[in-house]
């Protein structure tokens, strides 16, 4: 029997800890078949599940980091600004994910259910992205194929690099990211 396809969720996370990490860490070790990668200046949490690592690096290390992969100017005065670069960051952070079959972008601010009650291997087979909103990819949640393809399809932004690299938060990883795949999406119901 196949093994269920891999899944690594990625997130940035720079400043301190919330003072709820201890219930989105509990979420994360009771899926233990779903790993997850930090990249933050906060420190190692205590009792940090085998299925999360934290990537200890400076927020301005960080976004050289981003910046190299992207060959953009990167250097955002607000760590928010990373909400943009998500649907990017399988792209940013290829040399991670070489073993896993899907990649996602999250937020730390959730306590997960068992994902594998969804994502099952017959439903991760059937589409290369699943969100949790019907109408527009969730910046919360969003799991992506480990391809080529759907790595770069953030390219597909309109000026990508320019909306990246200022400083106003655009919201790209729900909006211009959505339209990528739900161009209709502001379409009435019954027309969408």
């Amino acid at each position: 029997m196949k093994a269920e396809p891999s899944i690594c969720f990625i997130i940035p996370y720079f400043g301190r800890w919330p003072f709820w990490m201890p219930f989105f860490l509990q979420s994360c070790r009771r899926n233990p078949d779903v790993d997850w990668l930090l990249f933050s200046d906060c420190g190692v949490p205590a009792d940090l599940p085998v299925n999360v690592r934290i990537e200890s690096i400076s927020y301005s290390e960080y976004c050289a980091l981003v910046a190299k992969r992207l060959d953009i100017p990167f250097a955002p005065a607000d760590a928010y600004k990373l909400c943009d670069i998500k649907p990017a960051l399988g792209f940013i952070h290829e040399d991670y994910l070489a073993k896993y079959d899907f990649w996602a972008f999250g937020d730390i601010d959730l306590v997960y259910g068992r994902l594998r009650e969804y994502f099952t291997a017959a439903r991760l087979a059937r589409f290369d992205l699943f969100s949790t909103h019907e109408r527009r990819i969730s910046g919360h949640l969003c799991l992506i194929r480990n391809t080529k393809k759907m790595r770069e399809v953030f390219m597909r932004i309109p000026n990508w690099q320019m909306r990246f690299c200022d400083q106003q938060h655009h919201a790209l990883d729900e909006g211009a990211f959505s339209r990528i795949f739900l161009w209709r999406k502001n379409f009435p119901k019954p027309l969408f």
